[in-house]
């Protein structure tokens, strides 16, 4: 017998995106595709995922339905908006979808998270967040779900705070792997958007807490969260560190002084540079994923597939337990270039090491024309174009006489 009406589902989501384009929308978030479609694909998402988690195939012909209905809405004809009743059921439905994905074995935090976005999105909207329809206890739900199922990851995570009794301003986020010196504060995002909030404090009390989870009593063989298990945990905030699971092994206290160098540059260190016997080429890394844009700068993590004696001239991985290499490149949008340097940092349980490779205008088209097929085929999108330059037009000169 089947645990979820899917129709329904189908008869609510749809009735739900067609109040959102026929009414008040909310504010365009620069950089992210229009709300509409990102209703589209969360709906597309669930509405297979159900169908796969009753072993059934996908249904086509409902997201065809979908379209029919709101282009239908959008030539003018009467629609009619979600009842009561609809909007109790169709939610009731989404938090049984949310209840049996966690308990479904493996990691369907994805799918409970695009879950949570679409109800996030429906609170947003009054005609179904101001009713008894149990939708902010199901986004609730959905949220305490992700962080559950996070914390029983074997995932490695520092809490940094910056600020504290001594000074005006408190600040604290969570970035991936064991951040414990100065300047691998200086490079997480955390402390470069508090420079940019804060650029009168020119000294900052820092406490970095590395931190694991499913209760390993340290960090050795944890690995470095990802991209979407920082989303999670920044949403969350500090009340993911009570939850069971979560477990501090290491913590550091320090000052940091941010110089004029740091305040207006991105590079604020300069590590130490390597170079092997050949140069690097773009099949020497593989893009791991996209780790945000920022000062109009598209950053990427890669994994080294290359060996490490040829290309760095050493071996940085293996001289530490559990250690191994990461490099981070970043795309320019000023120029559409790739960044001439490549950061090299070996990952271990311990401090991380931070290295620096100079690249070749050839590697780096090269190593462009890969991160933009990952862009694609990853978020079906290319990497943005350089902004056209306006340059004044030649003056028009008359006839000579």
């Amino acid at each position: 017998m089947n645990r979820f009406n899917t129709p329904l589902v189908a008869e609510g989501l749809i009735a739900y995106a067609i109040e959102r384009q026929n009414g008040f929308e909310r504010h365009q978030q620069k950089g992210f595709p229009p709300w509409a479609e990102r209703r589209r694909l969360w709906t597309d998402a669930i509405l297979q995922g159900i169908a796969r988690l009753e072993g059934e195939p996908p249904d086509p012909k409902l997201m065809e339905r979908y379209d029919h209905e709101l282009g239908t809405a959008r030539r003018g004809f009467v629609s009619v908006p979600a009842s009561p009743q609809l909007q109790q059921k169709t939610i009731r439905n989404l938090r049984r979808f949310v209840s049996a994905l966690e308990f479904a074995g493996g990691d369907r935090r994805r799918q409970i998270n695009v879950v949570w976005k679409l109800l996030d999105d429906m609170s947003s909207h009054l005609p179904w967040a101001d009713t008894g329809n149990g939708l902010n206890r199901t986004r609730d739900e959905a949220e305490y779900a992700l962080c559950r199922m996070t914390a029983q990851l074997l995932i490695r995570f520092t809490r940094v705070l910056l600020g504290g009794d001594a000074g005006p301003h408190w600040v604290s986020g969570f970035v991936s792997g064991s951040v414990t010196d100065a300047e691998a504060v200086r490079r997480t995002a955390v402390y470069r958007d508090t420079l940019r909030q804060y650029p009168e404090v020119k000294e900052w009390p820092a406490l970095c807490t590395v931190c694991v989870g499913r209760d390993m009593p340290s960090a050795i063989g944890a690995v470095n969260t990802c991209t979407f298990d920082l989303e999670i945990l920044n949403r969350i905030g500090d009340r993911f560190l009570k939850e069971q699971g979560v477990q501090r092994v290491y913590s550091r206290q320090m000052t940091i002084t941010a110089s004029q160098a740091t305040t207006n540059s991105w590079r604020s260190v300069q590590y130490p540079l390597l170079q092997g016997n050949r140069s690097l080429t773009a099949a020497d890394f593989d893009v791991q994923e996209r780790i945000g844009v920022e000062d109009d700068r598209v950053n990427f993590c890669l994994d080294v597939l290359a060996d490490e004696k040829s290309v760095f001239g050493r071996q940085l991985s293996g001289d530490v337990e559990d250690s191994y290499v990461q490099a981070y490149t970043s795309y320019m949008v000023d120029t559409g270039r790739v960044d001439d340097t490549l950061d090299i940092v070996v990952r271990s349980s311990g401090e991380d090491g931070w290295f620096s490779c100079i690249l070749t205008d050839e590697v780096r088209e090269s190593l462009r024309q890969k991160l933009d097929t990952f862009c694609l085929l990853t978020y079906g999108e290319y990497l943005p174009v350089p902004p056209v330059q306006n340059n004044p037009a030649p003056l028009q000169m008359g006839p000579i006489m």
